[in-house]
């Protein structure tokens, strides 16, 4: 870990203006590059200390604009800690409370980690800890070209049908893995927002929802019992949101897109329900969101057995114990198609599946299985250089990429469970409170504690969004839902059954980038 020596340079005199132009009623911005207090109106973001060429601060406290006309924000380096009994939010959200303390809060790692609190795999990238990053304020519009976060923007897709990315300069391909070279006609440091920033801004969300007493600080807070926590979108299938009918959207002029950033009240729709936050993570568009994925190997099913548990005869199928696979179009047995297993190998051509199969049908013949490994970028590697494609050492997909800058990864869903899950499952814990490991790197990718974690319904801790469980090959995340998603939208959500070469209308991207 670094030491706070990286998180004090000063900042420049137009940042100090900034933040004293955002005082409001009494209530005074936090310090440099200090993540602020949940439940305050400065929660969330902050000044950065030391703006890189191209940058301007904007009057908006923590709001800057590069020289395109993009509006970032900047999201300093923070420590979490979950579920904590010391937690000042436990007593409500239990095992699901997240504290945020601003970086400076801790000497060093061990420290934080001694307190139980870890750092956000969103602070590391290059094999050091940053002191924060820059992220889209409004999802990625075609600027003359370039790939703005500008607001009233027709928001970028991936597909032909809707403000294509390949009307962007140098004509980037209509598929998800095109945002990378989408992102770049801003500028070789901004790629898209990688998965492990989206769940640190809704780690965000969730603590200032959780602390907040009001909605002076928190414009989309709710302190019912049963309050949905999360920012409001552009979900409903007619430009408002599906669980608060006081929003409404200005459309893009395809089905019921929205246009960027055209909330109204605009606050409701932010990551810390204010005006200064980040826009549209809940519905318009879903949004690339790498860093993860699955390589993965369909396999012919030749056997299934009525037994506790039921084993699956996949001739040669080269799988390792603790992975996952997706079972379809199995004959006789059908209960067991379209669900997810964590498997056991037997020998070198059966796997056990876990579950018991006794009082399924015989298996009479075909049936596929989807085996699957999954993966994330290790922190040693800088994501500015990750390209889009499936074949060379920089591209974020295909086997070469995956051996040159990641690393295994466990996944998580409910054993013998279906696609359509939500977060959370009443009072049990949603996301690891480990400081360092695998459980840390899942937490963080928002891959989920245990299947007792996820269940139809979700929880309002979780906004009960969406968690699309799923095997693919070259997976591609998705973030946030469309406008057509419903209340399974949210900051949370995360479709976890896209590829790479998937090319959807409802389905863009914001850029991001580090120092």
């Amino acid at each position: 870990m670094s030491t706070n020596a990286r998180m004090v340079r000063a900042a420049p005199a137009s940042q100090i203006a900034a933040a004293a132009a955002a005082a409001f009623d009494g209530h005074l911005p936090a310090g440099i590059n200090d993540i602020g207090v949940p439940g305050s109106p400065y929660f969330g973001l902050g000044i950065c200390p030391a703006l890189p060429a191209g940058f301007t601060a904007l009057p908006l406290y923590g709001n800057y604009q590069f020289t395109d006309g993009s509006v970032m924000v900047w999201v300093p380096a923070f420590w979490y800690r979950i579920g904590d009994a010391r937690n000042p939010t436990h007593a409500r959200w239990l095992l699901n409370s997240i504290d945020v303390l601003p970086f400076s809060a801790f000497a060093d790692a061990a420290a934080a980690n001694a307190a139980g609190y870890a750092l956000p795999r969103a602070f590391w990238n290059a094999g050091a800890v940053q002191p924060g990053f820059f992220v889209d304020k409004y999802l990625c519009s075609n600027n003359a070209g370039t790939a703005s976060s500008i607001r009233l923007g027709n928001p970028l897709s991936t597909n032909g049908a809707h403000n294509p990315i390949s009307a962007l300069t140098g004509a980037p391909q209509n598929i998800f893995g095109g945002c990378f070279a989408a992102a770049k006609t801003r500028g070789a440091r901004f790629f898209p927002a990688m998965r492990y920033m989206h769940v640190a801004l809704a780690m965000l969300a969730n603590a200032q929802a959780q602390a907040a007493t009001s909605p002076f600080a928190c414009a989309w807070w709710d302190g019912s019992a049963t309050g949905l926590a999360g920012p409001k979108g552009c979900n409903n299938n007619a430009l408002g949101d599906s669980n608060d009918n006081a929003i409404s959207f200005l459309g893009d002029g395809f089905q019921s897109c929205s246009r960027t950033g055209s909330g109204v009240p605009f606050a409701k729709t932010t990551h810390n329900g204010q005006d200064n936050g980040i826009a549209d993570l809940n519905g318009c568009m879903w949004e690339v969101s790498p860093g993860v994925t699955c390589v993965a190997v369909d396999r012919s099913v030749t056997g299934l057995t009525n037994a506790n548990p039921g084993v699956l005869t996949i001739n040669g199928h080269g799988g390792s114990t603790g992975n996952w696979l997706q079972l379809q179009s199995v004959a006789g047995a059908t209960q067991g198609n379209d669900r997810l297993y964590q498997y056991t190998v037997v020998d070198a051509n059966r796997v056990s599946i876990g579950v018991d199969t006794t009082g399924w049908g015989a298996y009479t013949n075909g049936g596929n299985a989807r085996l699957g490994a999954f993966h994330a970028v290790r922190t040693d590697y800088d994501v500015a250089l990750l390209t889009g494609g499936n074949s060379l050492a920089t591209d974020a997909w295909g086997a070469t990429g995956v051996a040159a800058h990641s690393q295994a990864v466990p996944y998580q869903s409910i054993q013998g469970g279906g696609f359509d899950l939500r977060y959370g499952n009443a009072a049990n814990q949603v996301l690891s409170g480990a400081v360092a490991g695998s459980d840390w790197m899942r937490a963080n990718l928002g891959i989920v504690a245990s299947s007792a974690s996820l269940s139809s319904s979700g929880i309002s801790a979780f906004g009960q969004d969406f968690h699309y469980s799923h095997i693919v090959n070259e997976l591609c995340p998705l973030a946030g839902g469309d406008w057509n998603t419903g209340s399974a939208a949210g900051v949370w959500a995360v479709a976890w059954g896209s590829a790479r070469s998937y090319s959807h209308d409802p389905v863009g991207f914001r850029a991001a980038s580090y120092l």
